[in-house]
């Protein structure tokens, strides 16, 4: 799956129903040469799936970071410009409670995009999962669309409808079908 994919020094994301293999694509990418930061709001981080993807990856140059709440995410990404040797980062929903703060009437726009803004200032692959809704004309739309319009240069669109799954990047319109095996998604 991998080789159809060109995640840019830059912001990505990729979005898709529960289940759709966002956090499978996001754990497939660590195969990755240097320091990869895996922020993980919904405790999607599995070792074990990980040592099963890559049996032979050094976890050495992987951190983990759980948040529990935006605040947390927030501090997370502030400190990412102070980390050396980046060579990706996964934000794993950043939308998680971008959506929580939005259903308690919340106002997070500005730090939301300030967060983006020091993602894109990285110069280093970001890719970040979004949870989604269905819009007005039932197609599934990511939560904060019109933010990752702006932010987001490479948008993967994960989806699945009676039992097969595809992936559309939409920059190219390019749609390929997959399945989800022990290496991840797989065409």
């Amino acid at each position: 799956m991998l080789q159809y994919l060109q995640f840019p020094s830059d912001v990505s994301v990729i979005y898709g129903p529960p289940g759709s293999g966002k956090t499978t694509l996001c754990l497939q990418l660590l195969s990755s040469k240097g320091k990869v930061i895996f922020i993980d709001t919904e405790n999607s981080f599995n070792i074990d799936r990980v040592r099963a993807m890559h049996p032979t990856l050094s976890l050495d140059n992987i951190v983990v970071i759980r948040c529990r709440r935006y605040s947390e995410q927030f501090a997370a990404v502030k400190r990412l410009s102070e980390m050396k040797n980046l060579s990706l980062v996964i934000v794993d929903s950043f939308t998680k409670y971008y959506r929580k703060k939005l259903q308690e009437k919340v106002t997070i726009r500005p730090p939301t995009i300030r967060m983006l803004t020091m993602l894109k200032e990285l110069h280093v692959p970001v890719v970040v999962t979004s949870q989604v809704y269905t819009g007005f004309d039932g197609k599934i739309q990511p939560i904060a669309r019109d933010l990752f319009k702006r932010f987001a240069v490479y948008s993967l669109r994960l989806e699945k409808s009676n039992g097969t799954r595809t992936l559309l990047i939409e920059q190219t319109g390019v749609v390929v079908p997959f399945i989800v095996t022990d290496a991840g998604l797989t065409v």
